[in-house]
């Protein structure tokens, strides 16, 4: 931290109040609406290379309806507005919120609410002017701070004016607080908090998580109401990432942190997550959580990877990343409110916690704050700073024991793969009773209720099953409303004894010792099968399964949970993709995975010698890891129908044919090998003739059904090339045995002319 804090002076620096000050900022034409108590003022935000800046933003008036003397102030409040840019809504809440405080003390002579506005592009000739017509992002003429879309809230930095587009929105906020903590302007300022609800309280977490040490005389709290999302300290989430490619990115992690775009706090991101937390907890972060809030506004999949909704989420993040109040009278206090409120911020503000937090704690500096406010608690480890009168209750707990000694064990997620396997009916008469009954009837030592009317069995929970929130089962059963069965996604839980989680799935390196993994695979295309030898599908199907079952082959592949495919090629089309798609676990072992839709977990027997038969049927499609010339003594007849390796591919010989295609080249060569090790150097070789010394490289193979192949004639030896490279794939297996069964008959036919 040592090293933080040596940017923190350094910022402190650059940014001096004769840089940062409110009222000293341009005036911005703009039509904002005028707020009865408080005005639009305009604050001179600095850059960091000496020039100006402006921020639009409202500040209340005192009681005699004139600007706030500063030697009166006590109290601070930034609060940042949400996704609707109205600065002047949250100024006018706020200035409620504080009528309703019961203290004459705390009143508009004493306390400075400061609504800053980050406009965006939306807002031109609302919040800013914009003379259109002009080049390209030189529209906004003025001084005026603008950012693009939301990226305000994460610390972005500004889009206008164009010239100096290097402020971030927390470097904005920092100079705000550094100027509220100046001893000379505000000498008995005690507290300044800064705050946010919605997209607003986002920026919050955010900042808390990232902002400077800025080494203040006056403590500083973070007052952090219903965000949507969580900037998370580690790469884990609580639920699944699988399909969710961007879970970790900034705003939810730190991966393409600069990207954001973000020039702020780098050095801090450069340190690692360990820094970050340490940073984060370094601050007071009171958080204000509305009980019935439970509305999900995602833009993206990522916040869905850590909650279903704004409720779930903030109890996996405190869970995660506990919070705590060693020092109630100190500077660093972390608070949990309930509070009996939607998504509203005014209501928030106004509640007897966010009185507390926003106005009253510490308002004489002598470090007295309010207890956690609402009870009963919901979850351990969230009551940071406890009532003692009142932290012994609990939510209620259904104690009861049911079927099979089945006993509640809390709210369950339920997702891909189901939390349990087996549903065994979906009906209007659920309750828990039934459900429990039912399973253990079954010989299940676990009975999970969703949606009200489905009941589900098992004896353990697939991996990706994770406990939530109790209050995200919130769904009646529909056969006895005075009980709760799970809501949607989630289960209500009945166990004998603990349930039992499998460990997460996996893709062993190796299989019946014979097989070894190499990839996920796509099917074929044009409806053809990546493998198509040979193939089964059932509810018994594992990677073990499949293995013994595609003995003989040189690779088999798993599908969609249960199905088994073999062969000795691939399929024209079929490709490696990434390793995360095959995701689907196996239908007869959940502990592996076997493919997924139109995706194989395939394995090669890197043993495998093809036979005779296999061999003149092989495609042009298999795998080799040869490198360099490794068959010596290439001969015909002897080496008829085997395989010969060059340079990473490999190649059939057969003797006495040359098939008809597209002629690349020829060269003069002294060997069979040294034919076969042309055409391996060649990208767009596939297969070569050789008479004499004279070998004839070649693009293609033509179409056999119409072309045929050449005589018998022992001059003429030929190979083709099979690999798995998509580039040299040539034809599907089905064709290929189709076209081997006319072989003969075209030889007579064409008997003594060879085809070029």
């Amino acid at each position: 931290m040592r090293f933080t804090a040596a940017i923190a002076a350094l910022g402190a620096c650059i940014f001096g109040l004769s840089e940062a000050q409110q009222y000293a900022g341009d005036t911005i034409t703009n039509s904002l609406p005028g707020l009865p108590g408080s005005e639009i003022t305009y604050w001179k935000i600095a850059d960091g290379k000496l020039n100006n800046l402006t921020l639009i933003n409202y500040i209340n008036h005192g009681k005699d309806g004139k600007r706030l003397v500063g030697s009166n102030l006590k109290r601070a409040i930034i609060i940042i507005h949400g996704l609707g840019r109205d600065p002047g809504t949250y100024e006018a809440n706020m200035l409620s919120a504080l009528s309703q405080v019961n203290n004459p003390d705390i009143n508009t002579d004493s306390v400075a609410i400061v609504a800053p506005y980050f406009p965006n592009g939306d807002d031109k000739n609302v919040g800013y002017p914009w003379i259109t017509g002009l080049k390209a992002n030189q529209g906004s003429i003025t001084n005026c701070l603008v950012w693009s879309g939301s990226q305000w809230s994460a610390g972005g930095t500004n889009q206008y004016p164009y010239k100096n587009v290097n402020t971030s929105s927390y470097a904005v906020l920092d100079q705000i607080v550094q100027y509220f903590d100046n001893a000379t302007l505000f000498p008995n300022m005690n507290q300044i908090v800064v705050a946010g609800h919605s997209l607003g309280g986002q920026t919050m977490q955010r900042y808390a998580a990232l902002g400077q040490q800025l080494n203040s005389r006056t403590p500083v709290s973070y007052w952090v109401a219903n965000p949507d999302s969580y900037v998370w300290f580690s790469t884990d989430r609580p639920l699944s990432t699988s399909t969710c490619s961007i879970y970790d990115n900034y705003r939810e992690g730190y991966t393409n942190f600069t990207s954001y775009p973000m020039t702020y706090g780098q050095n801090l991101v450069s340190a690692g997550r360990p820094a970050i937390l340490a940073n984060f907890n370094s601050k007071a972060v009171n958080y204000a959580r509305g009980t019935l809030d439970l509305g999900d506004d995602a833009s993206s999949c990522a916040p869905e990877t850590t909650g279903a909704n704004r409720n779930e989420r903030f109890f996996n993040f405190i869970k995660a990343f506990p919070v705590s109040c060693a020092d109630p009278s100190g500077r660093n206090c972390d608070t949990v409110d309930f509070i009996a409120a939607g998504h509203d911020a005014g209501t928030m503000m106004a509640s007897a916690a966010g009185i507390a937090r926003l106005f009253t704690d510490n308002f004489y500096g002598n470090g007295s704050r309010a207890y956690d406010f609402g009870y009963p608690r919901q979850q351990t480890g969230d009551d940071p700073f406890p009532n003692p009168s009142l932290n012994t209750s609990s939510a209620s707990v259904n104690n009861q024991t049911y079927a099979g000694n089945m006993t509640y064990w809390g709210c369950w997620s339920d997702q891909s793969p189901a939390s349990l396997p087996q549903m065994v009916y979906d009906n209007t008469s659920n309750t828990i009773g039934l459900c429990t009954a039912t399973c253990a009837q079954a010989g299940y030592a676990i009975a999970g209720i969703g949606y009200g009317t489905r009941c589900f069995c098992g004896n353990y929970l697939t991996y990706e099953a994770q406990e939530v929130i109790d209050s995200s089962c919130g769904t009646p059963c529909a056969g006895n409303s005075s009980e709760i069965c799970g809501g949607g996604n989630r289960l209500s839980l009945f166990s004998n004894g603990v349930p039992v989680v499998n460990s997460a799935p996996g893709t062993p390196e190796t299989v019946d010792k014979a097989f070894t993994y190499i990839n996920c695979y796509t099917e074929a295309t044009g409806g053809a099968r990546a493998l198509a030898d040979k193939a089964t599908s059932g509810s018994f199907v594992t990677l073990e399964y499949c293995a013994n079952f595609c003995t003989g082959y040189q690779y088999f592949g798993t599908e969609y949970s249960d199905e088994c495919y073999c062969g000795n090629s691939f399929g024209t089309g079929a490709s490696v993709t990434s390793s995360g798609d095959c995701s689907m676990t196996c239908a007869g072992d959940t502990t592996e995975f076997c493919g997924a839709g139109n995706r194989l977990t395939v394995y090669q027997n890197t043993t495998w010698v093809a036979s005779s038969s296999t061999s003149a049927s092989a495609g042009t499609s298999a795998t080799s890891t040869a490198s360099g010339s490794s068959s010596t003594g290439v001969s015909c007849p002897a080496s008829n129908n085997t395989i010969a390796a060059s340079n990473g591919k490999n190649f059939t010989i057969e003797c006495g044919i040359d098939h008809s295609g597209g002629d690349l080249t020829s060269t003069s060569v002294s060997s069979f090998q040294g034919c076969i090790d042309a055409c391996s150097a060649n990208a767009q070789c596939v297969d070569i003739s050789l008479s004499g010394s004279a070998c004839y490289l070649k693009s293609s193979l033509l179409n056999l059904l119409v072309l045929g192949v050449s005589i018998d004639n022992d001059a003429w030896h030929g190979h083709r090339l099979w690999t798995l490279h998509s580039d040299f794939v040539i034809h599907d297996i089905r064709q290929r045995f189709r076209h081997a069964s006319l072989l003969s008959g075209l030889k007579q036919h064409h008997g003594g002319v060879k085809w070029a």
